[in-house]
C-alpha cells in the first residue's frame, strides 16, 4: 500500500478515530469528518472495560472477536502513547469481580463454566478476600484478570493527539449528507463544506450510520440505545478492582473517583438524565459497595450506544456498494472493540486477508436474512 491511497472516514468517535490511525499507519492518507466534535458522543460516555468476558453471556464468533481485541489492547494503547508524545490512556490492569446476588443470577452465571475463558470462580469469601469493602450477601462470582478497563475521556486524548501526530485530516463539524458514486463505487461523501473523494469511504458513525447506507439499499437495522452514568468520590479508596452485578458496575479511575453504570434504554436520541434513574443506579452501587453510600455526588452524563437488532456489529464490505466499508453497531463493546475493528477495516483497505471470518458481522446478512 503506498501513500496514493485514500479512505475517508465518517464518524469522529472511538472507532472511527481508531481506524483512521491504523489506516494512517498502513501508509493511506485519511480524512476524518464528524457532524460535530471528535469523541464527544457514546465514546466518552462509555465506562472504558475492556469486558471480553464479563459483558459475553454465550460463546461463538462474538466472543472470539471481543477476546482478540482485548489481547490487543494493551499493545495497541502504548503504541497510540508513544505516537502521541505520551498522552496516557490510563490503562488500568486490575481485573473485574462478577459478583451474584441471588440463585438465578448465580446459575446463569455458573452455566458459562464450559466455555469461558481466563476465568476464575470464587465463593463469596473469595470475592471479598480480593475485595473486602464488598457487602456481605454475595453469593458468589467470577474474578476475571484480564478483562481490565481505560479512562475513555483519557484515551480520547491520547487518539486524537495521536491522528494529529500521524497528519490526519480532521474535519469537525462537517456533516455527510450522502454519499458519492461515481464509475459504480461509492467515491466520496457530499458535506456541509462540499464533496470529498477517496479511494474508500468508511461509514462508522454509530447509531446516525443507517441513513447514510439506506439510500444504496443497505439497511443495517440500528438504533440508539441511551445509558446514564454516574461519578462519585469517596474520602479513602474502596476498591482497586471493577466490581460488577447485574444492572450495575463501579469502576474506580485514577483520579480517585468511582463510574457507576448503566442504564439501558431505547429512547430515540434523547440524551436527558433522569433523577430516577441516577438515584437506582446508586442505590445498586451502595449495595454492592456500601461505602459508597456516602459517597460526594461528582456528576452524571448519558450517551447514546448503536444497538443492533442481533447484537453483532456490522463490519464488511457490502456488496451492493463497492469502495464502502461499514464498521458500526459496536453497541456496549465499542471501547473493547476499537483495536480489532481498525485492524480488520485496515486488512479489507489494503487488499489483506482478514485475521477474522466476517461472516457473521457483514452487513450482507441483513439482505441474506430478507431473502430466506
Amino acid at each position: 500500500m503506498n501513500s496514493t491511497t485514500s479512505a475517508i472516514i465518517i464518524g469522529g468517535g472511538i472507532i472511527g478515530c481508531a481506524i483512521a490511525s491504523e489506516l494512517l499507519r498502513a501508509g493511506v492518507r485519511c480524512t476524518l469528518i464528524d457532524k460535530g466534535a471528535l469523541l464527544q458522543e457514546a465514546s466518552t460516555a462509555a465506562a472504558g472495560m475492556l469486558g471480553a468476558q464479563v459483558e459475553i453471556h454465550h460463546p461463538g464468533h462474538f466472543y472470539e472477536l471481543c477476546r482478540w481485541s482485548q489481547q490487543l489492547y494493551r499493545e495497541w494503547t502504548e503504541q497510540l502513547q508513544r505516537i502521541s508524545g505520551g498522552v496516557s490512556p490510563q490503562y488500568i490492569n486490575e481485573g473485574i469481580l462478577r459478583t451474584a446476588w441471588d440463585e438465578d443470577d448465580e446459575r446463569e452465571l455458573r452455566s458459562r463454566l464450559g466455555w469461558i475463558q481466563d476465568a476464575e470462580w470464587l465463593e463469596a469469601d473469595g470475592l471479598r478476600a480480593l475485595e473486602p469493602a464488598m457487602a456481605a450477601g454475595i453469593r458468589g462470582g467470577f474474578h476475571f484478570p484480564n478483562d481490565h478497563q481505560v479512562h475513555p475521556v483519557h484515551l480520547a486524548k491520547t487518539l486524537q493527539a495521536a491522528l494529529y501526530k500521524q497528519g490526519c485530516t480532521i474535519r469537525e463539524w462537517t456533516p455527510a449528507f450522502g454519499l458519492i458514486e461515481r464509475g459504480g463505487r461509492i467515491a466520496g461523501v457530499r458535506t456541509s463544506e462540499g464533496e470529498l473523494l477517496a479511494d474508500h469511504v468508511i461509514v462508522s458513525a454509530g447509531a446516525w450510520s443507517p441513513a447514510l447506507t439506506a439510500p444504496w439499499g443497505i439497511e443495517l437495522p440500528m438504533f440508539p440505545v441511551k445509558g446514564q452514568c454516574i461519578s462519585v468520590r469517596t474520602d479513602a479508596p474502596v476498591t482497586r478492582k471493577t466490581v460488577f452485578t447485574k444492572g450495575c458496575y463501579i469502576i474506580p479511575k485514577q483520579d480517585g473517583t468511582y463510574l457507576i453504570g448503566a442504564t439501558q434504554e431505547e429512547a430515540g436520541f434523547d440524551k436527558r438524565c433522569h433523577v430516577s434513574a441516577v438515584s437506582a443506579l446508586h442505590a445498586k452501587a451502595a449495595k454492592l459497595l456500601p461505602q459508597l453510600a456516602q459517597a460526594e455526588f461528582v456528576g452524571t452524563w448519558a450517551g447514546l450506544r448503536p444497538g443492533t437488532r442481533d447484537g453483532l456489529p456490522f463490519l464488511g464490505a457490502p456488496s451492493k456498494a463497492p469502495g464502502l466499508i461499514v464498521a458500526t453497531g459496536q453497541f456496549r463493546n465499542g471501547i473493547l472493540l476499537a483495536p480489532a475493528t481498525a485492524k480488520l477495516v485496515m486488512q479489507l483497505v489494503t487488499g489483506s486477508t482478514t485475521e477474522l471470518d466476517l461472516t457473521p458481522f457483514h452487513p450482507d446478512r441483513v439482505l441474506a436474512a430478507a431473502v430466506d
